[in-house]
């Protein structure tokens, strides 16, 4: 039997609060969730797939393994501070979504994510994890690899194909200054030039390709994020290649890092041609780059406080832009609703504690249409926090004196948007 697609999952742009969804889930689990029973008490990973609005524990003998045509909450309990505090636990949930899996399904999955943080008192962090694109917190729980099943519940369970998570990743660095672009781009030679800085994210190493015309902003960038992905990836080994110095063997197919850009196309057995890379011209003129200004968004229940923002009605929810720029005051976020910050990198949920029901369910939906219709790559990390237990990573993005509020009730802390009207426009790519 043959599972049928409805709407893929990247398309929706519904609220679940009020939906069919948020209904079926609520009649699914009438007298609370008995998959919460127990989870989060212990250090360990636990997992439950979504069947049908339901959530149904996943065997401990497939960890690891997941349905293409399904979405998963992965739950990971573990201890922060454990020299500090080795009693207290902290939660990582992740939600992870097929490239099958249907709108329903990816629906339910971010439902129940926020349903399960509130069962764990809202002090999880939330991750959207997209099937191929898993961030590095999510393959180290599966000790970098997952095995991929082909169908989902509604087709029974074929043969795993085990697809090891070695796919390499090629990013460009390029600007000058504090106007530096970081791209992920084609993994070929033919997507590079001598004129700028390369990082190499593959299971052997981490290499950094200096371009023999680079500048040293894009160098000292490129450093900087080469430490971030070592960091993500338990210590992994760094390596730093120049081109002006390069011995002739470096464009050797064997060696480490060229094993992964191959000089000729392939097509089966059959080579042909010889890729090269470009000369410093190929890669346009470091002032023409225009950084990426990281942007607040306000999801609240009813129309917008501030006439001034840019909103999108959905339901009985509304969604707008109210500011944007570098380390904006934390008075801009409000205890009664939720934001959602674009850095560039990353984007982050932010939960007011007295935010509603409506706007609790609604942030990763309205997020994801954030994705589609801004244009900005659909895998690009998304991650919930909540107020009183934010990350280092999140509130060292913002300034004031209000920051002393951090891992407080800022209850009091009221949003005083300054509003940008008018349409938003967003190239491809993260900058810096």
């Amino acid at each position: 039997m043959i599972k049928q697609r409805h709407v893929d999952w990247q398309d929706t742009n519904m609220s679940l609060f009020g939906s069919d969804i948020e209904k079926a889930c609520k009649a699914a689990a009438a007298q609370g969730e008995p998959q919460w029973r127990g989870a989060g008490t212990k250090v360990g990973v636990q997992i439950w797939r979504i069947e049908q609005f339901k959530v149904v524990a996943w065997p401990r003998q497939k960890y690891g393994s997941f349905h293409t045509g399904d979405s998963y909450i992965v739950l990971l309990t573990y201890v922060k501070n454990p020299d500090v505090n080795p009693d207290k636990l902290d939660w990582d949930i992740h939600f992870w979504i097929g490239k099958e899996s249907t709108q329903d399904e990816y629906g339910t999955a971010a439902y129940k994510t926020v349903e399960l943080d509130d069962f764990l008192g809202g002090a999880a962090v939330q991750h959207r994890e997209v099937q191929g694109s898993e961030s590095a917190g999510f393959n180290k729980i599966f000790n970098g690899k997952i095995a991929l099943l082909d169908g989902g519940v509604e087709s029974g369970f074929n043969p795993p194909r085990e697809v090891k998570r070695v796919a390499a990743r090629l990013y460009s660095i390029k600007g000058l200054n504090g106007n530096l672009e970081l791209r992920q781009v084609g993994l070929s030679r033919a997507s590079m030039n001598s004129g700028d800085v390369y990082i190499l994210d593959a299971p052997d190493g981490i290499f950094q390709w200096n371009g023999s015309e680079s500048n040293k902003d894009e160098r000292a960038k490129a450093a900087e994020f080469v430490r971030t992905l070592a960091s993500n990836r338990s210590g992994a080994e760094t390596h730093v290649l120049n081109e002006a110095d390069a011995a002739k063997d470096m464009f050797d197919d064997n060696h480490p890092f060229w094993s992964h850009l191959p000089r000729q196309h392939k097509v089966g057995c059959v080579k042909w041609g010889e890729i090269k890379v470009g000369a410093a011209a190929a890669g346009g003129d470091d002032k023409s780059v225009h950084r990426f200004e990281p942007t607040l968004y306000r999801i609240s229940d009813g129309v917008p406080l501030l006439a001034a923002c840019t909103a999108t009605m959905l339901g009985s929810v509304s969604f707008s832009k109210c500011a944007g720029g570098d380390k904006l005051s934390v008075s801009k976020l409000e205890s009664g609703n939720v934001f959602v910050y674009d850095t560039g990198f990353e984007v982050f949920l932010w939960v007011g504690k007295r935010a509603s029901s409506s706007e609790k369910m609604s942030a990763f939906p309205f997020a994801q249409k954030y994705l589609k219709d801004y244009h900005r790559p659909p895998v690009l990390p998304i991650t919930r926090v909540s107020e009183g237990n934010e990350p280092l990573r999140f509130t060292s993005l913002w300034s004031g004196p209000e920051k002393s509020c951090w891992g407080k009730e800022v209850g009091d802390v009221r949003f005083k948007s300054v509003g940008f009207g008018g349409g938003v426009g967003f190239a491809a790519g993260t900058r810096f």
